[in-house]
């Protein structure tokens, strides 16, 4: 009985592949992309708030903060620019210039005031009024994303 003769391999094949599905990959894209805009929502939200707290407690506090003042001074002009890069991310410029004068009024390196006084307090005070701002055309969707 004669055997079969072994045909020998023509090498490595490329396996079989499913084409590409354009509209599910564009909706994994854009959902990812959703997912995104969300974090990056979140996240300014909480730097928002804590900025507003520190400027709050700065405000009310005055002179028992006296020996903090550069770390507050650290955390307002930090979320200062946070908020500043968002805004010119989203083209508000204007509202980028006020966050950019907040940075340079709470540089710690060079400070312009100290926390000592009446007129100090009502500036911390009136200092988070840009970050009120900021949540409530966030909330209502005043500011546009790019």
């Amino acid at each position: 009985m004669p055997t079969k003769a072994k045909t020998p391999s023509t090498g490595w094949e490329v396996p079989l592949t499913k084409p590409l599905d354009q509209v599910a990959w564009q909706a994994w894209v854009e959902k990812g992309r959703a997912q995104d805009r969300r974090s990056s929502a979140a996240r300014l939200q909480v730097i928002t708030w804590a900025a507003i707290g520190v400027l709050l407690a700065a405000a009310g506090l005055g002179v028992f903060l006296v020996p903090y003042e550069v770390v507050i001074r650290f955390l307002v002009a930090a979320g200062s620019a946070v908020v500043m890069v968002q805004a010119i991310h989203t083209r508000r410029y204007a509202f980028a210039a006020v966050f950019a004068m907040l940075v340079l009024l709470y540089n710690p390196v060079a400070p312009l005031f100290s926390f000592s006084g009446n007129w100090q307090r009502a500036l911390v005070l009136a200092s988070a009024i840009p970050f009120v701002m900021s949540l409530v055309w966030h909330k209502f969707g005043v500011v546009r994303h790019a």
